[in-house]
């Protein structure tokens, strides 16, 4: 299992290691690794064009993200699934905590005050740092202003991020 941490900075705990920064191949690698964690699966020309390199340089730099979340493991066997001009992490060998925030959040919605007030805490707690606070990128301040909404709407006075 691959627990992805986006609030905060870019981490994955895995196999009792934790990799963060170049320990996940570089600037790029890292970038396509927080946009599937956060969108699902994607056309490599759609990653290609929100990281503005071309089509071939996605799939290099899949590559190299491999080799980094899992040394020695066969492209097929990979956490990072590509096929048909897509990309995505499969599901059932990925957590990640935006997830658990919209579940929270979820689990929150329609609930009386009093009995949404815990899942409201914890995913202000989850979300106590800014999502993805070591990219600049302008997907990542979208995605920032996304999640720091969600967080109002929910009933949060003082969202933080």
């Amino acid at each position: 299992m691959h627990d992805i941490q986006l609030f905060g900075r870019l981490e994955v705990r895995t196999r009792g290691i934790r990799l963060t920064g170049d320990d996940l191949g570089g600037a790029r690698p890292r970038q396509l690794l927080a946009l599937l964690a956060l969108r699902g699966e994607w056309s490599l020309v759609e990653l290609a064009g929100t990281l503005g390199v071309p089509a071939d340089t996605v799939k290099h730099d899949l590559g190299i993200l491999r080799e980094h979340l899992e040394p020695g493991v066969r492209r097929r066997d990979s956490v990072v699934a590509t096929g048909r001009g897509r990309a995505r992490l499969l599901a059932d060998r990925v957590h990640v905590d935006t997830a658990t925030f919209d579940q929270l959040l979820a689990t929150a919605a329609g609930r009386p005050a009093a009995r949404a007030a815990r899942p409201l805490a914890a995913a202000a707690f989850l979300a106590s740092r800014p999502l993805l606070e070591d990219e600049d990128a302008p997907w990542a301040a979208e995605a920032r202003a996304e999640y720091r909404a969600k967080l109002i709407m929910a009933g949060d006075p003082q969202p933080i991020g």
